[in-house]
């Protein structure tokens, strides 16, 4: 029987093929491909970087995985970054494609080599103070009490991308307070895409040493100048200065405003939430849901709009994973969602739990580790609100971290916490992710919006 041979095509010949192709054939390949692998392409030739540069390639990108009708598409993935000073840990959702994320950066380790992507500081602490969708705001500091000596960086940990922003003015010394940062970008009226956004960088501190005080500093870089600017704001309200627990909080970017809690430092209760306004540079304050037992309360983003999260003030007898008994009632974990947000906010409630009602899938792994360390005891600790499902919280129950269902009161086991946490990012997955522009010198012009 005769064999017929198949003479053997070296991949230069395939690869040579390929580059004959007509561009609009290869966009239509590059489409199909996971947004990683496409990011990798650009580095096999100056045409496939040329391609995947090309203004239009990123709305195309987007729009074909928007036509995709699957689960993986119907919701975009995240992945939260949990941080205890210049520690971290990564916690992906279910849907995430943080694999090649993890593979690159490990689960968890220290913010230098999470971030070793970043020129070498003069001070080598770098720590992430704030983020927003996939880009991260991060500061090379020198001082917890002193930033104005450290580099801000703003960056992409996916594509590596960064960029340094220009340094701020020097501070009056008696401004050297604690201060809260926030970060917040938003897409010109013409773009539907991430791939051309204007960016701010806002820095809020007291002006005064007192507990409370109605005047914040504050320093604002724009994207759109290029440059710091400083103004006094005035507040509705006395507010108190802040405190570790307001910083933990953090700030919070929603509907084009920073929103952070006014926490009294003492007891660490959050007594309301402010407000400000970066465009129009102005402070107004929201009352929390009043209810007839003080309990603590964290916040955050669901899909746009702000969440509430209010746990109990309890000193438990017996409280493990799944089940918690206490001496009396007032064991309801709640979530509140801001509606009306536009007037005075009104908040709707939107879950009301009784800790004795959570039924956790893992109750057999969970009681054997009550059973084995009784550092299991202790208060409910809220991590951040699922980005895709409105159920689902993700609660910390001593060093285990579980996606708590609100509505079926079912847990999962998420994670196991090496390190206490401090504060927490959510990174955001879009479709591609967003690009870092180069600062435009004062006499450049922005390039046209092909977005």
């Amino acid at each position: 029987m005769a064999v017929d041979f198949v003479p053997c095509v070296s991949l230069s010949t395939c690869a040579s093929r390929i580059e004959e192709l007509p561009d609009d054939v290869l966009f239509e390949i590059i489409y199909k491909l996971p947004c990683r692998s496409a990011i990798l392409c650009m580095s096999l030739s100056k045409h496939w970087f040329s391609l995947i540069s090309h203004p239009y390639f990123i709305p195309g990108f987007i729009h074909h995985r928007h036509l995709i009708g699957n689960h993986y598409y119907s919701s975009e993935p995240f992945t939260f970054l949990l941080q205890h000073y210049d520690k971290f840990m990564v916690l992906p959702s279910d849907n995430s494609s943080s694999e090649s994320f993890i593979k690159d950066f490990g689960h968890s380790g220290s913010a230098v080599d999470f971030l070793k992507f970043l020129p070498p500081g003069r001070y080598n602490k770098l720590c992430i103070e704030a983020s927003f969708n996939d880009l991260l705001l991060v500061c090379n500091e020198v001082l917890q009490c002193c930033k104005s000596d450290g580099d801000y960086y703003i960056c992409n940990p996916l594509t590596k991308q960064w960029l340094t922003l220009p340094r701020s003015p020097p501070m009056m010394s008696s401004f050297n307070r604690p201060m809260l940062v926030g970060f917040i970008c938003e897409p010109y009226k013409e773009c539907i895409t991430n791939a051309n956004y204007r960016y701010k960088v806002v820095r809020i501190r007291s002006l005064t040493e007192s507990d409370k005080t109605t005047q914040l500093w504050m320093e604002i870089f724009s994207s759109e100048t290029n440059e710091w600017c400083n103004s006094f704001v005035e507040s509705p309200r006395e507010l108190y200065r802040f405190s570790f627990k307001s910083k933990r909080l953090g700030v919070v970017a929603c509907n084009g405003m920073l929103h952070w809690a006014d926490v009294d430092g003492e007891n660490g209760m959050t007594k309301g939430f402010v407000v400000f306004d970066p465009q129009q540079c102005h402070l107004r304050y929201i009352d929390p849901p009043i209810l007839p037992i003080e309990r603590f309360i964290s916040f955050g983003v669901f899909q746009g709009r702000l969440r509430l999260f209010y746990s109990p003030i309890y000193r438990s007898t017996d409280c493990r994973l799944g089940y918690c008994d206490y001496e009396n009632n007032a064991s309801n974990i709640s979530v509140w969602e801001l509606v009306d947000y536009d007037t005075a906010g009104t908040w709707s409630l939107k879950h009301r739990v009784c800790c004795k009602g959570i039924i956790s899938e893992c109750s057999t792994f969970f009681d054997k580790k009550v059973e084995e360390e009784e550092e299991l005891q202790g208060p409910v600790k809220f991590i951040a609100f699922h980005q895709n499902d409105g159920d689902i919280v993700f609660l910390q129950f001593s060093k285990y971290i579980v996606s708590c269902n609100m509505r079926t009161r079912v847990c999962a086991f998420a994670a196991i916490v090496s390190m206490r946490v401090t504060s927490i990012f959510l990174l955001g997955q879009p479709s591609w992710p967003t690009p870092i522009h180069p600062l435009l010198s004062k006499f450049e012009c922005p390039p046209p919006l092909d977005c």
